[in-house]
């Protein structure tokens, strides 16, 4: 089903047949890692379309096409590049096919409020705790470099013990720390397919696959 909403632009849809759109170009990339399925995509398309969602002048990524940018978007289309790096199996010297670093300028110049606090869509917007945590989670994204190399990426897709393991391989890279301005910048590294740090999810994980399963296999 998921595979079956991309579009003739390469990005995804809510369902067949309708326009790309970055919120579920991320839902649906993350759902078919989670499943360890994302050869059911069409993966130079997506990367084109999704390279194109960032703005040459504003560095910010829009959510269509011929749409205006928004910093949520930050996360909607920023988070799925890493999960886009793992599937096309580039490693971490290859870099993400976006600019890390026009996208934290346009966060950091275009998106606070200085006056009431917290984050917005873009400059003449108020700010809001919906684009608060996104521009942050996008932020974050942009600035640490996570991933899996390929050497490490879990073949098996079939028992359901493969889900904790993928989940838990992604991890930051320090050697690929991009800070712009000041240190006080950085902001603590999270997943980019359940957008939470990376030590709750693993306490998430020792909870509930301590249990017994409710199936053996996914498939």
């Amino acid at each position: 089903f998921v595979a079956g909403c991309q579009t003739c632009e390469g990005g995804i849809g809510p369902y067949p047949g309708v326009e790309a759109h970055g919120g579920y170009t991320l839902c649906g990339l993350a759902a078919l890692d989670i499943l360890g399925k994302t050869d059911l995509l069409r993966l130079d398309r997506l990367a084109r379309w999704m390279s194109a969602r960032q703005l040459a002048f504003e560095g910010g990524f829009n959510g269509r096409t011929n749409k205006l940018v928004d910093g949520c978007y930050s996360y909607w289309m920023g988070g799925a590049f890493p999960i886009l790096q793992k599937a096309l199996r580039r490693t971490r010297t290859e870099g993400y096919i976006y600019d890390r670093a026009a996208l934290q300028r346009y966060l950091l110049a275009c998106c606070q409020d200085r006056r009431a606090g917290g984050l917005r869509d873009k400059p003449g917007k108020s700010p809001d705790l919906y684009h608060t945590m996104y521009c942050l989670i996008g932020l974050s994204l942009s600035q640490h470099y996570v991933g899996v190399e390929p050497s490490e990426q879990v073949s098996d897709n079939t028992s359901v013990y493969s889900v904790p393991v993928r989940m838990m391989q992604w991890g930051a890279t320090p050697a690929c720390l991009l800070v712009l301005g000041i240190r006080s910048n950085i902001v603590k590294p999270v997943h980019p397919v359940y957008s939470v740090p990376y030590a709750p999810l693993a306490s998430f994980v020792k909870y509930f696959y301590a249990l017994p399963p409710l199936a053996d296999q996914l498939v």
